[in-house]
């Protein structure tokens, strides 16, 4: 079951990403479904206590729109509820090292732009960074470790 957890969320993840990058949305449509279904997996195969996955998706998805607040709405919906998703599908004790690698990530990427953008004179200007390529890196990095 282990097995088919990790690749039913590769797979929603993969999807994030296109998205993201195609259209910079994350859609309900995946990571609602994803997120019951990770329950439900849970739930059925008894493989961790199901106070894991209820915490995970809560706190992650809190955490999430903690952080879409405190940044103005750069972080979105999308973002939030991936994160939820990730969170029902790995656990807190898990989810919450993908959320920090996630932003780890992010600012490897982002301040090499920012440093390049301050020295080079440029007409268009990055001013913001999908989310879910991160967010999926970090959670494939994090799952190649625990698991």
């Amino acid at each position: 079951m282990q097995m088919a957890l990790i690749v039913l969320l590769v797979c929603l993840l993969l999807v994030c990403v296109v998205t993201d990058l195609r259209s910079r949305k994350i859609y309900d449509g995946v990571t609602l479904p994803g997120t019951a279904a990770f329950l439900v997996i849970h739930l059925i195969a008894r493989d961790i206590s199901m106070l894991e996955p209820l915490a995970g998706a809560a706190g992650l998805g809190g955490i999430a729109l903690l952080v879409a607040v405190v940044s103005k709405g750069q972080f979105g919906g999308g973002d939030i509820k991936l994160f939820m998703m990730i969170g029902a599908g790995l656990g807190w004790s898990v989810g919450i090292w993908v959320f920090m690698f996630t932003f780890l990530a992010a600012a490897f990427i982002a301040w090499p732009i920012i440093v390049l953008q301050k020295l080079l004179p440029q007409k268009r200007k990055v001013k913001e960074l999908p989310m879910a390529p991160f967010i999926a890196f970090s959670a494939m990095l994090i799952m190649a470790l625990a698991y």
